[in-house]
């Protein structure tokens, strides 16, 4: 009888386990409002004029709300049917969804008012309450302002924005203050046109009356609002595209808007309900004192991306959204400690708050609560802009996991990339000081982004060597990892905005064209990655690579002599770790390893320091042309030779400002060729090169006098050196 009672008590828990496995993997489809771009809505596309919908759940009276199901986590059965209803919505309104058994749906919110949109996809139900409200408009120091003009965050924020470019975008457009060129007359002329009046506005829709900007312009001759200029009707002989040039900081247009149409001029601007939502309902009635305060805060891109996507030289969400960044998965790490602050978006803009105003609030964003189907949002343009002032959020790099701090004026704006994308862990705690060496902790290594450790020459073991510290490549780059990863005029109309893909190549403009652009400053026209050649052989096979296959060279040996796992991989994990017991000279050179093979550039981050820590690892110890530092050259040089007089060798250091064919000579004073000591393409640097007195064949020369020559393209220089025996 126990024994039955032990079973049947064994299958109950067996079941409860199961259950709570079942439930613990269970998710539930979420239904999102859709933030849409008017140019690449997907078909059927909405009908109507131009609209701005950025997603939120307070919405503009009058215009269309669209929704998108989400069946990620739905469960293992692909889900095939949706059924979109509203279940409740404000009296009078005739609402219903266009779409509604489509994965997409819309309807028009055509009244004030709460709309509850109930969505039944794969065997779920889920609702969401929207509010439909009309626009306030930004007056000085008025409606929004009123409350948040200064103080603590946020309520602070209005000050912040009213010098934003967003604020007075619309002001310098009419005033002929955007792309300025000076005309065939001599006259400097800024151009515009009706269609970036539409995002330089608050709330554009033409053909909904709710206060925004679209509408009240728009009104016919009768309408009390209406702007009787050719700005906002359809030319008529004056630009066969819209497009008009007005005389620089003429504010003919501005004065006439905000003397005669003041009404209209409250939303003539990239205003707070622009990003927030329409804020009647927030600013009456008490809503800002409730839970919910009707107002809409949402950090992913969405906000952004009706305005700033196109095709054309508005196309920074188009890029972003190329950009891994924007497709980054979250998984688990957005719930681990050590892992969230730089695998959620949001999570980070918390970090950047605290760091810029410790004991700020972090469990939500600004103080406010933002929309439910914000979750962990991916990095976006939020994550690193301050939507208000569009600034950067941070650009200060405190150290790095090891305790090495960056040099305050190299890096620039890349800092903030760094702040992410270093090593989480130190060389310190996993090699150094890990003694006895008995092998891993369960994930040993410096984790996959340790690229600002690369970059700045630190957290790899030195195995002594304390000069490897500090080593840097391109530490003269104004901006560091955005100097090149950022590269301005890749989208060729637009010839000043940065890509936002954050690759070494723009896929959207030229899918085969390398990112060769951002090296091109210094290494002179390329046509592939491997123009870029490699200073000497650094991983003796005979022959002088481009940079990134010479690099791959020195981690392929590395490999090789490193212990596998059972998928033929350096060791990583603890269950491994009988292969190192004992032996730190292969935890060293699998740290190594791992640094230089996880930064991901193949080297080219920081090159001398990439090719040290390998050669190290190796015991290469490497004769011939050497790079030797320092700040990239402007200027071709030959140095005097040092020792001098000499014997048995001597350095010769020279400097080439830009990549090229370099060859160094040395004749004897009857002008006959003695050795060629470098014949090779080298990048823009600083060499040395040793010269051991002999000859081409090997024979030592006799004492007396030589020349050595330089020659680099059009630069040749001659110097003489005493051989002293």
């Amino acid at each position: 009888m126990r024994r039955v009672a032990s079973s049947c008590l064994l299958l109950i828990l067996c079941g409860l386990v199961a259950g709570l496995s079942y439930d613990a993997s269970a998710q539930v489809v979420q239904l999102k409002v859709d933030a849409i771009n008017p140019y690449e809505y997907p078909t059927p596309a909405p009908t109507g004029t131009f609209p701005i919908s950025n997603g939120l759940k307070i919405v503009p009276k009058g215009m269309k709300v669209y929704f998108v199901a989400d069946t990620a986590g739905s469960g293992a059965d692909v889900v095939a049917s949706y059924a979109w209803t509203i279940t409740a919505m404000p009296t009078g309104s005739t609402a219903a969804f266009t779409n509604a058994d489509q994965i997409k749906a819309y309807f028009t919110a055509d009244s004030v008012g709460d709309y509850t949109v109930q969505l039944v996809a794969g065997g779920k139900t889920v609702t969401k309450t929207i509010t439909a409200t009309t626009y306030l408009g930004e007056s000085v120091d008025q409606d929004c302002g009123f409350c948040h003009i200064s103080g603590s965050r946020p309520y602070g924020k209005y000050q912040e924005w009213r010098t934003s470019r967003h604020a007075t975008m619309f002001k310098r457009g009419i005033s002929g203050m955007l792309e300025v060129e000076t005309s065939y007359d001599g006259i400097a002329r800024g151009a515009y046109s009706k269609n970036c009046v539409r995002c330089h506005t608050t709330g554009w829709d033409q053909s909904a009356n709710n206060g925004n900007f679209g509408y009240l312009a728009h009104l016919d001759s009768a309408g009390y609002q209406a702007w009787d200029s050719t700005w906002y009707k359809d030319p008529v002989n004056i630009a066969a595209q819209g497009e008009f040039f007005i005389r620089e900081g003429d504010t003919t247009n501005w004065h006439n808007l905000k003397t005669n149409y003041p009404q209209l001029k409250q939303m003539a601007t990239i205003g707070c309900e622009q990003c927030h939502g329409p804020a009647y309902a927030h600013a009456t009635g008490g809503a800002f004192s409730s839970p919910d305060r009707k107002l809409g805060i949402r950090y992913d891109s969405g906000v952004c991306d009706p305005c700033h996507t196109s095709s054309g030289k508005h196309s920074i969400g188009l890029r972003y959204a190329e950009s891994a960044h924007a497709k980054l998965v979250e998984g688990s790490h957005t719930s681990r400690t050590s892992c969230f602050p730089c695998h959620s978006g949001k999570a980070f803009v918390k970090w950047t708050n605290n760091k810029a105003n410790p004991g700020y609030d972090t469990t939500t964003v600004g103080g406010l609560p933002t929309e439910s189907n914000d979750g962990n949002i991916p990095i976006s343009c939020s994550t690193c802009h301050d939507p208000h002032t569009l600034e950067l959020r941070t650009t200060s790099l405190d150290s790095l996991r090891n305790g090495y701090i960056p040099p305050a004026n190299i890096g620039g704006e890349g800092k903030l990339c760094m702040n992410c994308h270093n090593a989480r862990y130190s060389v310190k705690a996993k090699v150094t000081t890990k003694a006895p060496y008995y092998g891993f902790s369960d994930r040993f290594g410096p984790h996959y982004n340790g690229q600002a450790d690369i970059y700045y020459g630190s957290n790899g073991y030195h195995y002594g060597d304390a000069t490897l510290t500090g080593i840097m490549t391109h530490g003269s780059l104004t901006d560091g990892c955005v100097t090149c990863h950022m590269v301005r005029g890749m989208n060729a109309s637009s010839p000043t905005q940065p890509s936002h893909t954050m690759h070494m190549t723009d896929s959207l403009d030229n899918p085969t064209a390398s990112g060769l652009k951002a090296c091109e400053p210094c290494h002179g026209t390329l046509t592939s990655y491997d123009d870029v050649k490699a200073g000497a052989d650094y991983d003796g096979d005979g022959t002088i690579e481009g940079f990134q296959s010479e690099l791959q060279g020195l981690l392929d040996k590395l490999k090789n002599r490193l212990p596998k796992d059972s998928a033929g991989e350096p060791v990583t994990r603890m269950s491994d770790s009988l292969l190192v017991k004992n032996q730190p000279k292969v935890v060293q050179d699998l740290w190594n390893y791992y640094l230089v093979k996880n930064d991901g550039s193949h080297g080219i981050h920081n090159p001398k320091y990439a090719v040290a820590l390998l050669q190290k690892a190796l015991g290469i110890t490497f004769t011939g042309v050497k790079s030797t530092g320092g700040e990239i050259p402007t200027t071709f040089a030959l140095n005097q030779n040092f020792p001098n007089p000499f014997n048995p060798t001597t350095n010769i250091t020279f400097s080439v400002p830009q990549q090229t064919q370099v060859k160094v000579e040395v004749y004897d004073i009857l002008g006959r060729l003695i050795s060629t000591l470098v014949d090779t393409d080298l990048p823009a640097g600083n060499y040395t090169t040793t010269w051991s007195g002999k000859d081409a064949n090997g024979a030592a020369v006799a004492t007396g006098l030589y020349i050595y020559r330089m020659q680099a393209g059009s630069f040749s220089s001659v110097k003489k050196m005493l051989m002293v025996k």
